[in-house]
């Protein structure tokens, strides 16, 4: 019974890995598709030296936000193991 504990805990983890892969993936579309539609241009990119350095880092840390927040909730729903 204990080999088949830790191969429900194993594949449960592959699976959680999955949905956190497609949901950040997802979640980047939406907020440049986003950003793009209210601000009408494309998100600042760190390598294009025409753009502020406040709009870069601040396009930067909050999408780092929502992608750590969005990984953070999949792996918590995702990440569980029913016993």
């Amino acid at each position: 019974m204990a080999k088949k504990s830790k191969k429900k805990k194993r594949s449960s983890g592959i699976v959680a890995s999955i949905g956190v892969l497609l949901a950040t993936f997802l979640a980047r579309k939406i907020l440049t598709k986003s950003y793009t539609k209210i601000m009408g241009q494309k998100p600042p990119s760190s390598n294009d030296g025409e753009q502020p350095l406040g709009r870069v880092l601040t396009w930067t840390a909050f999408s780092t936000i929502a992608l750590a927040a969005v990984e953070g909730l999949v792996q918590k729903y995702l990440g569980k193991t029913k016993n």
